[in-house]
């Protein structure tokens, strides 16, 4: 007797949904279990990872805004790793994973020091790890040991480079000195008392087991003792002048930081009840009830962790908010467990990088995809259990069995620019229309509008498509259920906004000093900036008109509480002129201080348009207009955020309230719930798979109170990271 295959239908075509159709695919006999479809709208997979290149200028690399993965992310480089191993040396991929990533330690924090500004430079020490090797990530009480040690190196005066597993910033050793100084001159104190009590505090976490079910009450209590008497001695030695000397007031902070951090987490005892509990407050208010002083919450380097997940309500820079504990949890794992370096650079858009190799993988497997279908709505059965159809918009019909939606590139697979409208039945009427097809305020309304039904198209669905969106396709399951109501209410979402430059100056031409940067925490809104010249190399400029820079600017955008209504086909145009004066204006107002050279000579606070590359030497407006700007608006671009007080209201992937409806997305509770990850992505993406297919497979990073698992598993390790290292030496010479 033959089962038949249970029909799988994944609506969406994001990083999660990918993820978990690649987990489902790599079982080795899932075609006999399974039937996977992606369904997604447009012509194009990756959400708000989606890039194309623009045959009309260089074949140039346009984005959504800046990507950058970080060192931490386990799960997502573990499944970039299989799949470009999968993929071997094909034509039209990067030739492996270390070639399409590569390492970046340089970062720029920028501080306001009075009516002006100061570079704060910090190069991240690399180590020999590699991200997405599967080793289980550190305890959260590793974490409080080393973040204690971490402090203690920091005033350690014969010990003042850090160690290789804490994995810091060099601190100089002047600043060093004058911390202990100020710590050990107060007439009431005995010399060096803050040094003495952070040793001691290190050597009695060090004592204390390292399974945390083992601590006894007394034991915390002691070290909490000794780490809030250090705290209350750092407080009360604030150093005089610590705003005019940068070195100092660095290193100050990010030891009061760092303190408030550890013995805030010990009082409110995260090694029992996890990190989830802390989220009922914003992070600034956490740090500042556990003892962090003001100049610690306004820093640069608090800043910029607000930055990096755009935690801004209703995207407006004066209303900062972000969950104390999915702050902490992602604070950790970026200080403690990056492998390799802190951050990494995909060598070409994130289309060719990591959505070309994903499709690629996922087909030659049997996964099909179905592009130009629009999900409009889902039906529940009559008793409520089930989900029993999923109506949808099939925007355009096409000529043959399948769409090809890839185009070669400089010997690279990239995403149409567009609709190929050759392969289309409606392919002129379309290119007449000028019409979006990924956009909510589409004018196109041609193709036809198809049902699938429960046991004839598909038995259990895998919804991947962002949480704004799903507020018109899951109307009436947010009616009938006070969950779905709850959370479609309390989980918010942004607009956000970004800019890409191409210019015909690099950066020391343009007066830039430092190394090339990844650099945060600058003027609000467009507070992030990331030079990605390395890209010109996969575009196709003509020699004569071959930019030397390119410049990669985001950030927030003020957002009404609710979606303009659909009917407002304006608003999608009237949201990127915004974007487009945002750009301008900081550009003239904002830019000299990263380029001065970039300046008008003779006007203060403007910008050389010239620097520009253009095929056009008129104004500044038609000059600008060569470049490329977005306000991500639509409901499958807009930036989930993780707001105190609504991780409780986040459905995890089997909480749907429907037998065959499985949620997955980085909106979902997925144990890591950091906003706008693709870590937090693929990692939920891996929950409903497991889900589906019911085995026990772990995750890495889904759960705050995991222990590390036994010898066993790290034998397993061992030989997995043998094997990964043969393939690797293999493929290092095509890089």
């Amino acid at each position: 007797m033959t089962l038949q295959r249970k029909r799988i239908a994944i609506l969406g075509g994001g990083i999660s949904s990918l993820a978990a159709a690649f987990d489902l695919s790599s079982e080795s006999d899932w075609q006999s279990k399974y039937e996977i479809t992606v369904y997604q709208m447009g012509w194009r997979l990756g959400g708000k990872g989606a890039s194309s290149r623009n045959p009309e200028r260089g074949d140039r690399i346009e984005e959504h805004g800046l990507h950058i993965w970080i060192g931490f992310y386990e799960n997502a480089f573990s499944m970039m790793r299989q799949c470009y191993k999968e993929i071997g040396s094909r034509p039209g991929t990067l030739p492996s994973w270390d070639c399409a990533f590569k390492p970046h330690s340089f970062l720029v924090l920028e501080e306001r020091v009075g009516d002006g500004w100061m570079h704060w430079p910090i190069s991240v020490p690399t180590n020999d790890s590699l991200p997405g090797d599967g080793q289980e990530l550190p305890t959260l009480w590793d974490y409080l040991v080393m973040a204690v040690q971490w402090i203690r190196e920091w005033l350690e005066p014969r010990q003042l480079v850090p160690t290789k597993d804490m994995q810091s910033a060099s601190v100089s050793t002047r600043s060093h000195e004058v911390m202990v100084k100020e710590l050990s001159t107060k007439e009431r104190l005995n010399p060096r008392l803050g040094l003495k009590l952070i040793r001691a505090a290190d050597r009695h976490a060090k004592r204390m087991p390292r399974d945390a079910r083992k601590h006894t009450s007394e034991e915390r209590a002691a070290l909490l003792s000794l780490l809030r008497d250090f705290s209350s001695l750092l407080s009360e030695t604030v150093p005089p002048g610590i705003e005019k000397d940068a070195e100092l007031r660095r290193t100050w902070v990010t030891i009061d930081l760092f303190a408030a951090v550890v013995r805030g987490a010990l009082a409110n005892d995260v090694l029992g009840k996890g990190l989830d509990q802390l989220d009922v407050l914003d992070f600034r208010d956490w740090l500042q009830e556990h003892g962090a002083a003001n100049i610690t919450i306004n820093s640069a380097l608090i800043r910029a962790a607000y930055d990096l997940a755009f935690s801004f309500e209703n995207g407006d820079p004066s209303k900062m908010n972000l969950a104390a504990g999915v702050a902490l949890r992602a604070l950790f794992r970026m200080v403690f467990t990056y492998k390799g370096a802190f951050l990494w650079k995909m060598q070409a858009g994130m289309g060719e990088t990591v959505f070309t190799p994903l499709y690629r993988v996922l087909r030659g497997r049997g996964v099909k995809f179905e592009f130009f279908h629009y999900v409009e709505a889902l039906k529940t059965s009559e008793d409520g259990k089930l989900i029993d159809e999923i109506r949808v918009w099939r925007q355009a019909h096409c000529k043959n069995p399948e769409y090809e939606p890839l185009v070669r590139v400089n010997n690279l697979d990239c995403w149409h620019y567009g609709p190929d409208f050759s392969q289309l039945e409606e392919g002129e009427e379309l290119k007449a229309s000028s019409s979006n097809l990924e956009s909510y305020w589409t004018t196109w309304n041609g193709g036809d509008r198809v049902t699938f039904e429960r046991g004839k198209h598909f038995d259990t669905i895998i919804l991947g498509i962002p949480i704004e969106g799903l507020k018109g396709i899951c109307g009436d399951i947010i009616r009938k259920s006070e969950r779905w109501q709850a959370m479609a209410e309390r989980v918010k979402t942004i607009q956000t906004q970004g800019f890409q430059l191409w210019l015909m100056k690099d950066l020391s031409q343009c007066g830039w000093t430092l190394d090339s940067p990844i650099l945060g925490a600058y003027v609000e809104p467009l507070d992030t900036w990331a030079d990605m010249s390395h890209l010109l190399a996969v575009e196709n400029w003509p020699a004569e008109s071959q930019p030397r820079q390119i410049a990669y600017f985001c950030g927030v955008m003020e957002t009404a509480d609710q979606l303009a209504s659909k009917e407002d086909l304006q608003f999608p145009l009237v949201e990127a002129s915004r974007c487009k004066k945002k750009a301008i204006d900081f550009l003239k107002r904002d830019s000299c201080y990263l380029w001065p050279k970039a300046g008008q000579a003779s006007l203060p606070d403007t910008f050389d348009w010239g620097f520009l590359a253009s095929n056009t030497a008129d104004s500044e407006v038609n000059r600008f207009d060569s470049q490329y700007w977005r306000a991500n608006v639509d409901p499958s671009e807009r930036y989930v955020l993780a707001l105190a007080g609504t991780t409780e209201y986040r459905l995890r992937t089997d909480e749907s309230g429907f037998s065959n409806l499985l949620l997955t997305g980085d909106w979902i509770r997925n144990g890591f719930n950091s906003p706008g990850c693709i870590e937090s992505a693929v990692i939920s993406g891996r929950q409903a798979a497991r889900a589906i297919s019911s085995t026990k497979a772990r995750i890495i990073g889904e759960n705050d109170l995991t222990l590390r698992h036994g010898i066993l598993d790290w034998i397993a390790l061992q030989i997995k990271n043998v094997a990964d290292m043969f393939y690797l030496s293999i493929d290092k010479w095509k890089c």
